[in-house]
C-alpha cells in the first residue's frame, strides 16, 4: 500500500503498532546475546526506535506550525483592531489626566519603541502564509491544497525527510509577464488576480516612473497597491514612487528653471511664489516657472492691474515688500510696512517715493 495515500489517523495507527513491535521484539531478545556484545539487529532496531521518536517531534512541531499559522490568518485583523482600541482609549486617558486638576494624577509613562504594536497585516502577506502551509502527504500526492477551514485537530501530520524526498513538489504558478514558474510565496498578486515575480514586477514599476503614462502601475487597468509590496520591492524604489506619486497629484506643478536640472520641486518648498529646488538649490519664479526676478512677475496679470490702477492713483509701493500703500491721513513721510524688514525706523516719501533716514511720527495710513 502506498504510505501516501494514507489518512493522518491511519499513519499514527501505524506508527504505534510499530513502537509495539519494537518492544515485543526486544523482550524477546533478551538472554541471547553474551553480555556487552551488540549485534546488527539490535542496531537495526534502536536506528528504527529513533526514527519513530524523530517522526512524532515532527508531527508535533508541524501541528503547532499550522496551528500558528491558522491563527495569524484567521485573528491578525481582529488583534490589530482590539490594540487600536486599547491605544486610543489610552491615549484619551492621557488626555484626561493632563486637564484634571488632581496632583495625584499620573499619566502611563510611555511605550518603549520595543513595545511597539506591528502594523496590522496585509492581504497579501496573510495570502503568502497561507501557501507556505505544508500540506498532507495525500494532498501532496494528488496536488490538491490544503483547505483553509476545518478544525485544527484535524490537520494533516507532518512527513519525514525520507517521505519529502520521494514525494511530487508542491505546485509552482506562472508569472503573467514572463511566463516562467515560481512558487507561490515568490510572486506578488495584482488586484486582477495576476501574478508578477520580483523582477517583472521592479522592471514594471520603474517603466511608470520613466513613462508619466504608464504611471500609477497598474495591470488590467487597475492601479497595483505599491505601498503593501516593500517585500518584492526595494526601498529606495518605493521611495522614488512615493516622490512620483506626490507629482503626479500636484496641479500646476513647478519644476526647476534649470534645463539640466528640470527637477520637480513639491508645494512645501515654494515659498511666496518663489520655488527652491530640493537638489541644486536654485530659485525658480512659480508663476512664470522661469528664473526668479525682482518686481511683480508679468504671468501675475491680476498684480500687474492692481499696478496699474495704483499708478493712475498716483500710489506707491512700499519699497521693503513692494505693497501698493496708499496714504489716508498725515504727511507724505511714512514708516515701511514691511514686518519683515531689519530697518523698522527708515522712512519713505510717498510724493517723491525716496528713502529718508530720519524718523518722523506717522499718522493714519491705509494699505493695499
Amino acid at each position: 500500500m502506498n504510505i501516501f495515500d494514507m489518512d493522518s489517523d491511519t499513519l499514527m495507527l501505524a506508527i504505534q503498532l510499530q513502537r509495539e513491535d519494537l518492544e515485543l521484539w526486544e523482550k524477546s531478545r533478551k538472554g541471547k546475546h553474551r553480555e556487552g556484545e551488540v549485534h546488527d539487529s539490535d542496531l537495526a532496531m534502536e536506528m528504527c526506535r529513533c526514527e519513530l521518536d524523530n517522526l512524532d517531534t515532527i508531527f508535533s512541531d508541524r501541528n503547532l506550525g499550522l496551528s500558528i499559522s491558522r491563527a495569524v490568518e484567521t485573528d491578525a485583523n481582529a488583534i490589530a483592531k482590539l490594540t487600536a482600541l486599547e491605544e486610543e482609549a489610552a491615549k484619551d486617558r492621557e488626555f484626561a489626566l493632563r486637564l484634571s486638576s488632581d496632583p495625584r494624577a499620573r499619566p502611563k509613562p510611555n511605550r518603549s519603541k520595543s513595545q511597539k504594536v506591528d502594523e496590522p497585516l496585509d492581504d497579501d502577506f496573510i495570502r503568502k502564509l497561507k501557501a507556505l502551509n505544508i500540506v498532507s502527504p495525500v494532498q501532496a500526492a494528488t496536488g490538491q491544497e490544503a483547505e483553509a477551514d476545518g478544525d485544527v485537530s484535524e490537520l494533516p501530520q507532518a512527513e519525514s525527510s525520507g517521505w519529502a524526498a520521494t514525494r511530487r513538489t508542491n505546485k509552482t504558478r506562472e508569472c503573467v509577464c514572463c511566463g516562467d514558474r515560481f512558487p507561490p510565496p515568490a510572486l506578488s498578486e495584482c488586484p486582477c488576480s495576476h501574478e508578477y515575480c520580483r523582477e517583472c514586477l521592479v522592471t514594471l514599476v520603474q517603466s511608470s516612473l520613466r513613462d508619466e503614462s504608464l504611471f500609477p502601475p497598474r495591470c488590467c487597468r487597475q492601479p497595483i497597491p505599491i505601498e503593501t509590496k516593500g517585500r518584492f520591492l526595494p526601498p529606495e524604489l518605493i521611495g522614488e514612487f512615493r516622490a512620483k506619486k506626490i507629482e503626479s497629484e500636484t496641479p500646476n506643478r513647478v519644476y526647476c528653471s534649470d534645463p539640466f536640472c528640470s527637477t520637480f520641486v513639491p508645494p512645501q518648498f515654494i515659498k511666496t511664489e518663489v520655488a527652491h529646488c530640493p537638489r541644486c538649490h536654485k530659485k525658480t519664479c512659480a508663476l512664470c516657472k522661469g528664473e526668479t526676478h525682482s518686481g511683480v512677475c508679468p504671468s501675475d496679470t491680476a498684480s500687474q492691474e492692481v499696478l496699474r490702477i495704483a499708478a493712475e492713483n498716483g500710489w506707491q509701493r512700499c519699497q521693503a515688500c513692494g505693497r501698493v500703500v496708499e496714504l489716508d491721513i498725515g504727511c507724505n513721510h511714512m514708516s515701511k510696512c514691511a514686518p519683515i524688514t531689519e530697518l523698522k525706523n527708515v522712512l519713505f516719501c510717498v510724493v517723491l517715493h525716496l528713502s529718508l533716514l530720519w524718523f518722523i511720527p506717522v499718522s493714519r495710513i491705509s494699505f493695499m
